[in-house]
C-alpha cells in the first residue's frame, strides 16, 4: 500500500483476456485437494499449461498467450502474476485448513525451472515470473502474510530476533505492508478480518491488564506487548480513552473548535499547538527549537496563501505532509531522521502522543499514517531488534495506543 509501484495497474481495466485467467485462477481455488491446486495454478504460471479437464483448456491458454503477446507485457506480466496469487490467496487465507497449502503456494514462486523451455511464449512467462520474485514491492508483501497463518511455524531461515519476525505483532500495518497498490479492495478482505481481530484481542487484553492492576492481581492476566510491567501500565494509563482529558477527548474538542476556523491561516496556529503540547510538556525547550520552527514551516507552506479557504482537502493535505516530516517520507527515500531523533531525544511514548493526536483528529489520513509506519518496517525489517530497539519501541507503543482508541480500526474518537 505504501508504494506507489503499481498504482497504474490498479487503476487501468482488466482485459477479457485477464479476466478469463483470474476466472480459471478462482476456479482453481475451490477445489477440495490444495495440492492438486497449487500444481495446476504452477502448471499455469511455470509451462503456460491448462491441466483440468473441466475447464475449456483450449480458451484458458488462448487467454494467456493473448497476455503474454499484449504491447505491455513487460510491464503487466509482474502484475498480473501478482493478482493470480492474490485471487487464489484471499478465499485461502479465510480457511485455516489451507494455510499449509497456502504456504506452499508462495514459496513455490522461487522454485522457478532449471531447464531453459524452447517455446518462445513461454521464456517469456517465466521471464516475468522471475522479476515478479526480484520485485521486493510484490513478492515480499505476499510473503509477509505468511507470517499472520493460523499454523505459521519457525522458519530457520529467517532470524528469529529480527523486527520482521514482529511483524504478526502489529496490526496497524498489516494492510500497509501485506497489501500491494494493484490489488483491488476485495482482494484485501481477509487481511482486514484479521487486523481487525488482531486489533480487538488487543483491545481486549490491555483493557483486562488495567483492571487487573487497578485490582492488585498483577502476573494473573497476559501481557501481549514486550514491555515490563510498569512500563505497560504507564503506556495504558497514558492513552486509554477512558481516562480524564484522554486524547480521544483532545481529538474531539479539538474537532469541535475548527467549526469556528474559516481560512487555513487560522487553521494553522491552533493546531500546531494542538500537535506540540507532548513535545512541548516533555521538554520546555521544544517551544523554541529549530525543529519546532520546522513543524511551523511544512504547515504554513502547505497551508497556501493565508486568506484560502480552510477545507478538508487542505486539512488532510497539512496532516499528510506532517506525517512525511515526522515519521517517513516514501518506500524509495524513507527519510526517517526526525523520527529517530525525536525517539531518541524525547522517548517514543511521547511521539506516539503526537502522532495519535494526529489521527484521531483526521480519520481520513489513516491509510497515509498507516503507510508511514509501513516504510519504516519496510526499512529495518531484516535488521535485528538490538540494534533498532528505538524503532521497535516505537511500534510497541503505537499498537498500545491504537488498539486501545481503535473502534473499529477507524481511530476515529466516537462516543461509547
Amino acid at each position: 500500500m505504501y508504494c506507489h509501484d503499481g498504482e497504474f495497474f490498479a487503476n487501468r481495466q482488466a482485459t477479457r483476456a485477464e479476466r478469463e485467467v483470474y476466472s480459471y485462477i478462482r476456479c482453481l481455488a475451490r477445489l477440495e485437494n490444495s495440492e492438486e491446486a497449487i500444481e495446476a495454478f504452477y502448471s499455469l504460471l511455470f509451462k503456460a499449461v491448462v491441466t483440468h479437464r473441466q475447464f475449456d483448456t483450449s480458451s484458458v491458454r488462448t487467454a494467456l498467450v493473448s497476455v503474454l503477446e499484449s504491447p505491455d507485457a513487460d510491464e503487466i506480466l509482474p502484475y498480473v502474476i501478482n493478482r493470480c496469487f492474490y485471487t487464489i490467496g484471499n478465499p485461502w487465507r479465510m480457511e485455516a485448513h489451507r494455510h499449509a497449502a497456502l504456504r506452499d503456494l508462495v514459496d513455490g514462486a522461487k522454485n522457478l525451472p532449471e531447464r531453459k523451455p524452447t517455446n518462445r511464449q513461454v521464456r517469456r512467462l517465466l521471464g516475468a515470473m522471475q522479476a515478479y520474485v526480484d520485485n521486493s514491492n510484490l513478492y515480499i508483501p505476499l510473503q509477509r502474510q505468511m507470517r499472520l497463518l493460523s499454523d505459521e511455524t519457525v522458519d530457520t531461515t529467517e532470524k528469529r530476533d529480527s523486527l520482521g519476525s514482529r511483524f504478526g505483532d502489529f496490526f496497524f500495518i498489516y494492510e500497509s505492508a501485506a497489501v500491494t497498490r494493484d490489488i483491488p479492495l476485495h482482494y484485501r478482505k481477509s487481511i482486514q478480518q484479521q487486523r481487525q481481530k488482531k486489533a480487538k484481542q488487543l483491545n481486549q487484553q490491555f483493557n483486562a491488564y488495567w483492571q487487573a492492576h487497578r485490582l492488585g492481581m498483577n502476573g494473573q492476566v497476559i501481557n501481549p506487548t514486550h514491555f515490563d510491567h510498569a512500563k505497560l501500565v504507564d503506556a495504558i494509563h497514558t492513552f486509554h480513552p477512558n481516562r480524564k482529558n484522554s486524547y480521544r477527548d483532545q481529538a474531539r474538542t479539538f474537532e469541535t473548535d475548527l467549526a469556528k476556523l474559516r481560512t487555513t491561516e487560522d487553521f494553522v496556529a491552533p493546531f500546531y499547538d494542538y500537535v506540540m503540547e507532548p513535545l512541548v510538556e516533555a521538554d520546555a525547550r521544544y517551544q523554541t527549537k529549530r525543529f519546532s520552527k520546522l513543524i511551523k514551516t511544512v504547515l504554513v507552506d502547505t497551508a497556501g496563501q493565508s486568506k484560502t479557504p480552510l477545507t478538508g482537502i487542505s486539512i488532510n493535505q497539512m496532516c499528510t505532509r506532517l506525517l512525511k516530516m515526522l515519521v517517513s517520507n516514501t518506500v524509495d527515500r524513507p527519510e526517517m531522521a526526525h523520527f529517530k531523533k525525536l525517539v531518541e531525544t524525547v522517548g517514543a511514548k511521547v511521539v506516539t502522543a503526537v502522532l495519535l493526536k494526529i489521527v484521531l483528529f483526521r480519520r481520513t489520513i489513516r491509510s497515509w499514517f498507516e503507510d508511514r509506519f509501513g516504510i519504516l518496517f519496510h526499512a529495518r525489517e531484516s535488521c535485528s531488534l538490538d540494534s533498532v530497539s528505538w524503532l521497535a519501541d516505537s511500534f510497541d507503543y503505537m499498537n498500545v495506543a491504537l488498539a486501545l482508541n481503535a473502534p473499529w480500526i477507524n481511530y476515529m474518537p466516537r462516543l461509547v
